[in-house]
Parts: C-alpha cells; structure tokens; sequence
C-alpha cells in the first residue's frame, strides 16, 4: 500500500525532475544553436578571408604593375634627375591614377628623400620623405614595401601605401616610386550576401602593424596586433579561425585570417561575436520565459495534487485494493517493456525469418537465390548490431575478438564443419573504434560469404584463412582460400557482393583488391 506522504514525496520528486527536464532539455538546444550561430559566422568569415585575399593579391598586382610601369618610365628619361619638365611626368601619372580603380596617389622620391613630382596638382616648397618607413626600407634595400597606414604629407587624409626601389644602371639608389591608396578601397570590396556593416576587414604586416582596415580612423593608425593571438599562437599556422578581443576598437570578434605566399600581408575578416549571437540572445530571453512559465505552471499544478494527498489520508483504507491492482499493472507494465526491448533486438532476425518464409513461394532458383542473398546480409547486420551495440568496453573493440566471433557465426550459418571447410584466423589485437566496425564487419563478412559460396565446389572442402594485422600507418584484412579462385578477377569486380565491399573499402577511406593466387585473395586496406 502507497502511503500518502510517499506520494507527496513523489510529486516533489515530479516537480523537480521535469523543471530539471525542462531546464536541460531547452539548455541543450540552446547550446546547439549556439554553437550552430558560431559556426556560421565563422564560415562567413573564412568566406570572406578568402576572398580578400584573392582582392589583396589583386590589388597589389596591379599596383606593382603600375609601379613598374613608372620606373620604366624614369629610365626611359634617364633617371629620377633627368625627369625634365615635371609637368610632363605629372600628365603621366595622373593618366595612370585614372586607369587604376584602387589608387589615388603616385609620387616620385630621389635618393634624399625629397619629392620630385606627383599625380597631385603643383605642390608648392620642398616635401621631404626621408622619415618614413618605407622610404628607410628602400634605402636599406629593399625592393618593394607594403607600408602601413599613414597620414599623407599632401592631402593630409589616410593613406595605405605600396612602394617599389628605384635603381639605377650600377643598380645603385636613385629613389622610390610610390603609390598612395584611397581609404575607401577596403569598403569598395563586398560580397553580395555579406553584412558588411558588420563585417570588418584587415590587412596586416607580418610584424603585426595595420596595413589597411575598414572604418580606420587617424587616431587608430598605431593600433597593431603584434601581441594578439594572430601573431603569437596562430603564428605558425597559414589560415585559421579564432575569437578575440580587437586591439583597435576592443570589441570581442570572430576573426578569421589567412596569411599570402608572395607578399609579407596578413589578411583578415571579422564579425563581432554579439552581432553573430544576436538572433540566438532573442532566443535566449523567450526560452528564459517560457520555461520559466512551464515550471510555475507546473508547479501549481503539483501544489494543488499535494493539497488534494492530504483529503486522500481519510480514504487510505478504502485504497489498498485498487492500490494492490495499481501494482500488479505496474509489474505488468514492466515485464511488458521488458518484453518489447527484447523484441527490439531481435527484429532483424525477425525479418531475416520472413524473407525465408517468402521465398518459400517462389519456383524460380534465381528469386530463391536473391530472397537468401538478402536474408544472408541482413543476419550479418544483425550480428554486426549484436556484436558492437551488446560489447561494454567503451568505444572501442578489440579486433582480434571481434573477428573471432564474427568467424564463428559465419561458419556455423554456412556450415563449415559439415563442408570440411576450416576457417582460421591469425589477427593482432588491434583497438578499433566502433564507427568503424561496422563497415569493416560488413566487408569481412561479405569477403567470407563469398569463399563460402563461390571457392569451393560441393564435397570439395578446403580453407579459409583471415589476417589482420597493422602495416605501418594502416591496418590491412586479408581474406584467403584455397579454393578454385576466380576465372576473371574483373568479372568478379563487377559482382553486388565486390561492389559492396569495394563501397565499404571507400567509407573506411580504404582500397579494396581481388587477385587470384592458389584460390582468391581479397585484401582490404585502410587507415590505422
């Protein structure tokens, strides 16, 4: 007999097991979605690394270009002292800024520094460049140079710059050609399905200095990312993925990066990690609401059966009877699921049994043969099922055994003993996890199946051998009879049960061959 207080106790335990149900059922979801938000952001992010890379590479080819063309066009003058009329120079790199979509400045520097002519209009006194880096960098050798941001000594606006050394005939330095790009060529590139007011761009220098930025403003030209994660432990990788907060503007981001082979660049696209949350935080604040109404309601719900427990004390007596019914249906109940479990189980060979009876009606050898070909793979199937989902050693099985029961219940289904067909088994004691299992069951089986039926003749007898063993990076199946081998191995290729194995070969990423050697040899391969 139920006593009252026990079933008070159990609607306490109720309440409490479904506001928990509640609570974690909803939190898991939630943790999926969160993570599937994450997870497209980064794909938008990785997209759009990509394609700013092929726009830098872009950009700075045809800038390099156009450099080129300019230092053609200085020696075919003599040389930076020999320019002449300025003018004339200056209608030649103004033609050239109208041809390029990116740029927006050249400038010509001599040796010392100083600015022999621009595509800008007529710049009154002496400009010197000798300060800047990029200048420092030519005279020191080097022959081109991705400058960072900078404010321009003409315009006095942003400018992201790119410069190549200009040498003379002894190869000596004479100067630098130089070109000024517009702030806004990062904002002029865009993906059609990109929100790009969210999205910030980057260029990098390997040293960590800012190169070109959306949305950069003058203040923030100093603002490097020499101590982020970029470049301490992303260092060593070429592209990837990674959360962190913006040096420059101090927003946590979805970054993702990747680094170009032929220039000293790193380019960068960004979401900020509460712009990619947004629509699951929504979704956040409506699940609080709602599962918190469920457990109040809930609750309520149990408050008014626990009041009604206390009028059930004056009829406990009048209880038991159908308390002892109550009982027996829950012992019924039980045996019942007990019963249906096992049935679960065994459906497979359930199945397997009608398709036997099925092909009972049929005359004709050939149904016959394809009803038992059928019935043969789905009790392998049930094996496989009985054999991986019954082990309690965790995610992993130990081949050796696995394959020594997997044998037993092929050859005690073909009847080997009454055959006189010996199967053995020389296998090591690899560790192999259970996602795997299955196809290489299926293909074994498969492989085994075939000898049984195929490499023999009636009354012949003979062997089977299986091999497993580890052969470097991969684990090699071998399944070999001395039977009376395969008259065109190709023919046999074509075969269900070959392209059967040869598809379980390809989900175990493996490869898959037949060769005929005193009997048939059918080896499978596959990463370790």
């Amino acid at each position: 007999m139920i006593r009252v207080r026990n079933i008070r106790s159990v609607f306490y335990a109720t309440a409490i097991l479904f506001a928990i149900a509640v609570l974690v059922l909803r939190g898991a979801f939630l943790w999926i979605e969160y993570r599937t938000a994450l997870t497209r952001a980064e794909a938008d992010t990785q997209d759009l690394s990509l394609l700013m890379e092929e726009y830098t590479k872009r950009t700075l080819e045809t800038n390099d270009l156009l450099l080129e063309e300019i230092i053609s066009y200085v020696h075919s003058k003599g040389g930076i002292d020999a320019l002449g009329e300025a003018q004339e120079t200056r209608n030649f790199l103004s033609d050239l800024i109208r041809r390029s979509t990116a740029s927006y400045i050249f400038l010509l520097v001599d040796r010392d520094g100083q600015l022999v002519t621009s595509s800008a209009p007529q710049v009154e006194g002496s400009i010197s460049f000798a300060d800047r880096t990029w200048f420092k960098a030519h005279r020191a050798g080097a022959e081109k140079f991705v400058g960072g941001a900078i404010i321009g000594r003409i315009n006095r606006e942003l400018l992201y710059t790119y410069s190549r050394r200009i040498s003379d005939a002894n190869g000596e330095f004479e100067g630098v050609a130089h070109i000024g790009l517009r702030p806004d060529f990062l904002e002029n590139f865009s993906r059609a399905d990109a929100d790009t007011e969210n999205v910030t761009l980057g260029i990098w220098g390997r040293d960590g200095r800012v190169i070109a930025r959306t949305s950069l403003t003058q203040e923030q030209i100093d603002a490097g990312v020499g101590h982020t994660a970029l470049f301490n432990e992303q260092e060593t990788r070429e592209t990837g993925t990674y959360y962190e907060k913006d040096s420059v503007d101090g927003i946590t981001r979805i970054i993702s990066f990747r680094r170009l082979e032929r220039w000293p660049v790193t380019v960068t696209a960004s979401i900020p990690k509460a712009i990619a949350l947004a629509s699951w935080t929504k979704g956040l604040y409506w699940s609080v609401a709602i599962a918190a109404f469920i457990v109040i309601a809930f609750g309520g719900v149990t408050w008014f059966g626990i009041t009604l427990t206390r009028e059930m004390e004056q009829t406990q007596k009048q209880l038991q009877t159908v308390n002892g019914e109550l009982a027996q249906a829950v012992t019924d109940k039980v045996m019942l699921l007990q019963e249906i479990h096992h049935r679960v189980k065994n459906n497979l060979a359930v199945t397997s049994s009608l398709l036997q009876m099925q092909a009972r009606r049929f005359s004709d050898e050939s149904v016959k043969a394809a009803f038992q070909e059928t019935q043969d793979r789905l009790q392998s199937v049930g094996l496989i099922h009985d054999l991986l989902y019954r082990k309690e050693t965790g995610d992993t099985i130990n081949l050796q055994d696995y394959l020594m029961r997997l044998i037993d219940e092929i050859s005690a289904t073909y009847g080997a003993t009454a055959r006189h067909i010996a199967v053995d088994l020389q296998a090591e004691p690899i560790l192999i996890d259970l996602g795997r299992a299955v196809p290489l069951a299926l293909a074994v089986t498969e492989a085994i199946t075939n000898a049984f039926k195929h490499a023999f003749d009636p009354g012949q007898g003979g062997r089977i051998q299986v091999i497993a063993q580890r052969s470097g990076s991969q684990i090699e199946i071998c399944v070999k009879d001395n039977g009376k081998g395969c008259s065109d191995a190709s023919e046999n290729n074509g075969s269900l049960g070959m392209k059967l194995i040869r598809a379980f070969a390809m989900q175990l990423n493996g490869t898959f061959t037949i060769e005929n050697a005193d009997g048939t040899i059918v080896r499978l391969a596959f990463p370790a």
